[in-house]
């Protein structure tokens, strides 16, 4: 865990066979990077194989929905990854935007027309599969692992889940065949509030379950009790993406592992112009959302902080903007200066962290900074607090 304030801790144990409960935040291209890199310091361990569920949020959707469509509808083992699946994601994503004036284009713009303003979400799934190749339906993923995209119901203010086998959230009750596609999921836990916007689907009228919140088991067979869902991005109710496996005080309610993946930005000044950011392809929204989302995920990131110091579970949280020198600090081990050579310097990561949180195509250069810092942070905290986990 990168965020523990000192280093005379008790670790909890670790497992002798990882079954990892993997969770990536949300944070638009910044967030898509920055957990390929975690994942490809993972894979030079040979530890994708150990994943055994998913759970994303907006930007951390984006990028597993790009991870499923490029790799067959499979999770791609540690060597597939690393050899030929990181090289492509890094192609697709420095050579396209999903939203901006660049990427939809005069013809965009004119095929659009109204839309731009009243339907973004609906052109954020198109993008998905024209400019990321996001293609196939949920029913197509694997059982293994499971994977869980977070957004937020606009009517219920709960947090809705998809997936393979269910969708819905404990108020509005489970439906167990979602008849929707991996672009319209990955779009619903994206669509940042105001500035895309809610994703709007029609909602099968029969099939649904009433759902007990405490057991999570359906409990009697209910109508759908709207005609349509309105679904804002899952950073909305809570930008981790937690509440799928993690309660705190209680065991992990997937695997044995927790590593949660934080690309959230900072709060930043109160924005000036949101429409011409939004034109840009960076994504704003009301300064009260964003000290909510920034309150939300500090409480959230304390609570798993004290559960990983009270060894309740086992994991980590890998938190972007942290350097390497940075993790040496928190856990009081000192090196040599020149040690630090090897890695990106503070200002590079905080440099990283600083990127907007945004739809567009970064430079190459930014790609390769942003991966090296998820792949460095995941290195330097396992190699800190689960050093069996990578060696």
């Amino acid at each position: 865990m990168s965020d523990h304030a000192s280093s005379d801790l008790s670790f909890p144990e670790e497992p002798t066979r990882p079954e990892i409960a993997l969770t990536l935040s949300g944070g638009g291209v910044r967030a898509v990077i920055f957990h390929l890199g975690v994942l490809r310091r993972l894979a030079a361990s040979g530890l994708l194989e150990s994943v055994v569920a998913l759970s994303t949020v907006s930007g951390g959707s984006l990028a597993a929905a790009a991870i499923f469509s490029k790799s067959a509808m499979k999770w791609p083992s540690s060597s597939e990854y690393e050899s030929r699946l990181f090289p492509v994601l890094r192609q697709l994503i420095t050579h396209s935007d999903l939203f901006s004036l660049r990427a939809l284009g005069w013809k965009g713009i004119w095929k659009f027309n109204y839309r731009v303003f009243s339907d973004r979400a609906g052109i954020l799934v198109e993008r998905l599969r024209s400019g990321w190749g996001i293609t196939g339906d949920l029913r197509d993923l694997p059982d293994k692992p499971s994977w869980q995209l977070n957004s937020t119901s606009f009517e219920t203010g709960k947090n809705w889940r998809f997936s393979k086998r269910a969708m819905g959230d404990w108020q509005t009750g489970q439906h167990f065949n979602p008849p929707f596609s991996i672009a319209e999921a990955a779009a619903a836990s994206a669509a940042v509030p105001y500035a895309i916007g809610a994703l709007r689907l029609r909602l099968p009228k029969l099939g649904w379950q009433h759902i007990d919140p405490a057991t999570r088991e359906p409990v009697s067979r209910k109508e759908a009790p709207f005609e349509f869902v309105r679904l804002w991005d899952g950073g909305a109710y809570e930008n981790l993406g937690l509440e799928t496996f993690y309660k705190p005080g209680e065991p992990l309610r997937e695997g044995n592992f927790l590593i949660c993946s934080d690309a959230s930005g900072p709060l930043t000044k109160p924005i000036k112009n949101p429409i011409k950011l939004l034109l840009k392809g960076q994504l704003s929204s009301p300064r009260l959302f964003d000290v909510a989302s920034d309150q939300i995920r500090a409480l959230r990131s304390r609570m798993l902080v004290r559960d990983l110091k009270n060894n309740s579970i086992n994991g980590v949280l890998l938190r972007m903007g942290n350097s390497v020198r940075d993790i040496d600090t928190k856990t009081g081990k000192h090196r040599e200066s020149q040690f630090y050579d090897a890695f990106l310097t503070d200002e590079e990561t905080s440099l990283s962290l600083a990127h907007p949180t945004d739809l567009q195509a970064p430079s190459e250069a930014v790609f390769d900074r942003i991966a090296r810092h998820g792949f460095e942070v995941t290195d330097s905290t396992l190699l800190a607090y689960a050093p069996s986990l990578i060696t």
